[in-house]
């Protein structure tokens, strides 16, 4: 058996369909490249293959991941990425392939995220204004919000999920163009939204705005203290 993490990504044309359309997507595409993925045992056998950080409907990404597990251990992992390239529909491509030793999938490994969000404001949506609303919102001890959790929607502070946060203003016609870039806790133990980031951000603004795209542009794994991606020699 061999295990190979991938990295592709998701553009425009893919964005709206679902995480489980996603690994229906792959899952076609490698019987149809004639890979020898591997499958589970049990009267209903699955591929083996997981997927990191499940993407949001709507958002695009250069930075997704997936681990796969095959049976033929002759089979590079430049004519895996290929033959699975081949298959793949417009918008979906395997960017890199590499051997994977550890035994945590990517999916349990994943610890935070960098997103791009681009939305439109109101011209009273001044860089001035911006930027004193994000110090004021970085220096509070708390965030409060409400998040939707499996058991319904709660109180959830969210300021240690926010590691990072930067902005930039364009002038556009009658609107300002804000683009937030942001590093946030992301995985099974703390996963923010970027949309919740944003909705909670801009509240205290009190400017009407609309997202205009989200972009996922890393994912890391958290290794000691440090954040690698998790291509990175010392996670797999």
């Amino acid at each position: 058996m061999v295990n190979i993490r991938v990295k592709f990504r998701r553009g425009e044309e893919v964005k709206f369909i679902s995480h489980l359309d996603l690994m229906k997507v792959f899952e076609r595409a490698i019987r149809r490249a004639r890979l020898p993925i591997a499958y589970s045992q049990g009267f209903n056998p699955h591929p083996g293959m997981v997927f990191g950080l499940p993407l949001s409907v709507g958002v695009t990404s250069e930075a997704e991941y997936g681990d796969f597990e095959i049976t033929d251990d002759s089979l590079s992992m430049d004519e895996f990425m290929n033959r699975l390239n081949s298959q793949l529909p417009a918008g979906l491509e395997v960017l890199a392939a590499r051997a994977r030793q550890t035994k945590q999938n990517i999916m349990a490994t994943i610890a935070a995220s960098e997103y791009t969000v681009v939305a439109g404001a109101g011209t009273d949506c001044t860089e001035r204004r911006l930027k004193d609303c994000i110090g004021r919102y970085l220096s509070q001890k708390e965030i409060i919000v409400k998040k939707k959790t499996k058991s319904g929607v709660k109180d959830t502070d969210i300021r240690n999920m926010i590691f990072d946060l930067d902005f930039a203003l364009q002038p556009c016609g009658g609107l300002n163009i804000i683009r937030l870039s942001m590093l946030v806790s992301a995985g099974s133990k703390a996963n923010l939204k970027p949309e919740l980031l944003v909705e909670s951000l801009l509240g205290i603004l009190e400017t009407d705005y609309e997202i205009d795209r989200i972009h996922r542009s890393k994912l890391y794994v958290r290794s000691g203290e440090e954040l690698l991606e998790p291509m990175d020699a010392r996670v797999l």
